[in-house]
C-alpha cells in the first residue's frame, strides 16, 4: 500500500507540474501576442500620424512656392526660398525635415520623343554629351528611345525593343509611352544599378517638352547643352549665375548653344520634387512628391511615393 501511494503521489506531482508547464507557456504566448498588439497598434498609428505631417509637409511646400510665384514670376533660381532645405525640426512625437529640388534643372528623358511619338534629334544628342559627360556609354540613348517611341522598330545602330526583353527572365515588353518615373531605366537593356546611381540626379520624366532652367542646372547640364560647352565652360556659368539668375539668358548662352537649343532653356520652372521625411519613435517615413505649379501659382501634387522614388 505504501508503494502504491507513493506511486499515486509521484503522479500526481507529475500532473502539477504539467499543468504549471502547459500554463506557462499559455501565458507567455498570450503576453507575447499582446505586445505584438501592442507594437502593431504603435506603428499604425506612428503611420498615421506621419502621413499626416507629410501632407503637412506637402500643404508648406506647395505655399512656399505660391509665394515664390508672386514675388519672383520671371525667375526661379537657388538663391530663393523654396531652396533652403528644412532642418530636422520637433513635431509632437518625433521630428520632421525637407527638401524642395526644380526637377526642370534635370533632363527631362520624356524629352527624347516629340508628342507627336517621333524622336527628338536635338535631346537625344544632349542626353548623349550628359552619358559621356558622366563617363556612361552614349549609345544608351538609343535604348531609351525605343522604350519611349510608340513603334516596335529597333532603333539603328543602337536600340533595343521587345525581342531584347523576351529573353529576359521573367520577359516583358517595352513600355512604347512615357515614364513616369526616372527608375523605370533599370528596366532597359544594357542599365544596371551602379549606372543608375550616377545618372539619377541629373534626370527626372516629366510631360514631354518641358524646358531646361539653366538657373538650377548644375555644371554637367549645361555642358551637355552644346558641343562647345565643356565641363570648364560650365562650372565658368555657374559662377557667373552665382547665387541667384542669369541676369539675361539670351546673352550668357548665345555664343554656347545653336539657336533651336536656346529656345529650349528658360529661367522658370513649373514642376518640383518635395523630399519629407518623419521619424516618430523607432519609425521613419519619407515621402516623395513631384508638384506641378501652374502659371497662376496654384500648386498640385500630381505624383507621390513613400519609401521610394
Amino acid at each position: 500500500m505504501i508503494a502504491v501511494a507513493a506511486r499515486q503521489r509521484g503522479v500526481a506531482v507529475m500532473i502539477a507540474m504539467l499543468v504549471v508547464a502547459l500554463g506557462t507557456v499559455i501565458a507567455v504566448d498570450l503576453m507575447w501576442n499582446a505586445s505584438l498588439d501592442q507594437r502593431r497598434t504603435a506603428s499604425a498609428l506612428a503611420a498615421d500620424q506621419g502621413l499626416l505631417y507629410l501632407q503637412g509637409a506637402e500643404a508648406w511646400a506647395g505655399e512656399i512656392l505660391r509665394q515664390d510665384q508672386v514675388d519672383s514670376i520671371d525667375s526661379d533660381h537657388l538663391g530663393e526660398s523654396w531652396a533652403i532645405e528644412l532642418p530636422p525640426m520637433p513635431v509632437d512625437g518625433g521630428a520632421i525635415s525637407g527638401r524642395v529640388e526644380d526637377l526642370q534643372g534635370r533632363f527631362n528623358l520624356n524629352n527624347l520623343v516629340t508628342p507627336q511619338g517621333e524622336e527628338d534629334q536635338i535631346a537625344r544628342r544632349q542626353f548623349e554629351r550628359l552619358l559621356e559627360s558622366l563617363e556612361l556609354d552614349p549609345t544608351f540613348a538609343g535604348v531609351v528611345v525605343d522604350w519611349l517611341d510608340p513603334d516596335g522598330d529597333t532603333g539603328f545602330p543602337f536600340g533595343a525593343e521587345d525581342a531584347a526583353y523576351f529573353s529576359f527572365d521573367p520577359p516583358y515588353r517595352t513600355s512604347n509611352t512615357a515614364i513616369t518615373s526616372s527608375s523605370e531605366l533599370l528596366a532597359m537593356s544594357g542599365f544596371d544599378l551602379e549606372s543608375y546611381r550616377v545618372l539619377a540626379p541629373y534626370v527626372t520624366a516629366l510631360p514631354s517638352g518641358t524646358s531646361l532652367n539653366v538657373n538650377t542646372a548644375p555644371a554637367v547640364l549645361l555642358a551637355s547643352l552644346s558641343d562647345d560647352i565643356d565641363m570648364a565652360r560650365g562650372a565658368a556659368l555657374i559662377e557667373e549665375r552665382g547665387g541667384a539668375d542669369f541676369p539675361d539668358i539670351s546673352t550668357s548662352f548665345a555664343g554656347d548653344v545653336e539657336p533651336d537649343v536656346l529656345r529650349r532653356i528658360d529661367g522658370v520652372s513649373q514642376y518640383f520634387l518635395l523630399t519629407a521625411t518623419v521619424a516618430i519613435g523607432t519609425n521613419q517615413f519619407t515621402m516623395y512628391s513631384v508638384l506641378q505649379r501652374d502659371n497662376s501659382g496654384i500648386v498640385r501634387a500630381i505624383f507621390r511615393s513613400l519609401g521610394v522614388l
